[in-house]
């Protein structure tokens, strides 16, 4: 592949580098990595290929790995098949809770297999010689994924099964009746660990993954149905998840939909005129929906132009018909469609608020924002900042390196030191459950406001 340069094409990996491409191939660019090509895993040298997955709520993506090289062989990603219990954790929870955890379970394993299939297919090598399948999870897909009880997190004070996983073989784990065995007999699972009930391993292999020598202190962010939220000072984590609802995947929005083709992706305006680019692959003629993205950039848009008010009162001229993005009115914000951006950044913008007084710090004071995950990616800084999702004062220090749960689960494929890592922040790290943080109700309301 030529001399090494750094790429944004996997991971969205910033000018940091969290992702580079070598002439071995793509590799995670960590402090605790040893050089390439020498192998720092444990395992059976006859098997050097790993699967990584990020198990997410809604999407599912895996990495096929050489774990000598580094090099990422295949990538696909998937919806998750729970999906059908609810689209977001408290009804998995409450799915599992009344009897349905099995199914789920069930539902995810194939997932699993499929992807692993797929990759495997893709690469063209030997499904057999794959040894090791880690896996980053919230804590409520983690405990699905291994069949351990949701019980304790149906209810305060939310406690799970379990934050720390034991490594289990893969066909003590999966039930599967192929004909051709796609991991070898010895292959395990390592599940990464949680923090708490919601701060799960997703957020702790994507903080682990991020170059040792970020400034500090840092602000980490997964954007999501829940916003988790680490806040990094001199080694001290202060965790927190946020209920920002999933307005910012497009629900509960009137013309919201996912990243699929044809959604609008993004919004700008030009005098009284708004213009919109959609993700391709859908009809050019007429937008498939907005989805998170899009809404955030239509939303800074229209208060730009005062068909939004700062208190998310729509101008009289739109108060009926909503504020149109185009003509024939196929995407346009109504006045509930505000009401929920407004309530889904306001919890961001308390949960932000609470971690750094938490921490005695002040906005000015935070040098490095990351916004994780696909959402991040295509999130514009100068929308964010324009609806008050995020401190003026950020300004210039945001960056999206990606999916950096997935970059955990391959961190961990890599190096075994990686387990250290995570160990390491967990005992580094306190969670501030947000309700019960003296002046929260305030701090949200505060916020609620453009």
């Amino acid at each position: 592949m030529g001399s090494a340069r750094e790429t944004r094409n996997r991971y969205g990996a910033s000018a940091a580098g969290a992702v580079k491409v070598t002439s071995e191939g793509y590799r995670i660019v960590h402090s605790y990595r040893v050089p390439l090509p020498s192998p720092a895993f444990s395992g059976d040298p006859a098997s050097p290929y790993g699967v990584a997955v990020d198990i997410g709520t809604t999407t599912i993506a895996l990495e096929l790995v050489d774990r000598v090289t580094g090099a990422v062989l295949a990538s696909v990603s998937l919806l998750n098949s729970q999906r059908r219990w609810g689209s977001d954790v408290i009804s998995r929870i409450r799915a599992a809770n009344s009897g349905q955890g099995a199914a789920m379970q069930c539902a995810v394993h194939q997932n699993v297999l499929d992807g692993i299939l797929r990759l495997v297919q893709t690469a063209g090598v030997a499904g057999s010689r794959i040894g090791c399948v880690t896996v980053a999870a919230n804590t409520v897909m983690a405990h699905l994924f291994l069949g351990l009880s949701c019980a304790g997190m149906g209810q305060s004070p939310f406690t799970p099964e379990a934050t720390e996983f034991e490594e289990i073989l893969f066909y003590d784990l999966f039930s599967t009746d192929l004909s051709v065995h796609l991991p070898s007999a010895g292959c395990t699972v390592l599940v990464l660990p949680a923090l708490s009930a919601f701060i799960g391993g997703d957020v702790v292999g994507g903080a682990c993954s991020l170059p040792e020598d970020s400034p500090d202190p840092r602000l980490f962010i997964d954007l999501g149905t829940n916003a988790e939220m680490v806040l990094t000072v001199n080694g001290r984590h202060y965790c927190a998840s946020a209920a920002a609802g999933p307005a910012f995947e497009g629900g509960f929005i009137s013309c919201g939909t996912g990243c699929i083709p044809g959604a609008v992706s993004s919004v700008t305006s030009s005098g009284s005129r708004f213009e919109y680019e959609t993700i391709p692959g859908g009809d050019d003629n007429r937008p498939a929906g907005i989805c998170g993205s899009g809404i955030l950039d239509f939303t800074a848009c229209a208060l730009e132009s005062g068909l939004i008010q700062p208190d998310g009162a729509l101008a009289p001229v739109c108060a009926e018909s909503g504020v149109r993005l185009d003509a024939a009115g196929v995407v346009r914000l109504t006045q509930q469609d505000v009401r929920e951006i407004q309530l889904a950044k306001a919890a961001v913008r308390s949960g932000i608020a609470v971690l750094l007084e938490k921490a005695g710090l002040s906005a000015e004071d935070v040098l490095s924002v990351i916004l994780a995950g696909g959402f991040g990616l295509y999130l514009r800084e100068r929308s964010a900042l324009a609806i008050g999702l995020l401190p003026a004062s950020f300004a210039g220090r945001i960056s999206a390196p990606g999916n950096t749960s997935l970059a955990g689960a391959v961190g961990r494929l890599l190096d075994d030191s990686m387990e250290m890592c995570c160990r390491t922040f967990v005992g580094a790290a306190e969670t501030v459950t947000l309700a019960e943080y003296p002046g929260f109700e305030k701090m949200f309301i505060s916020g609620i406001n453009f």
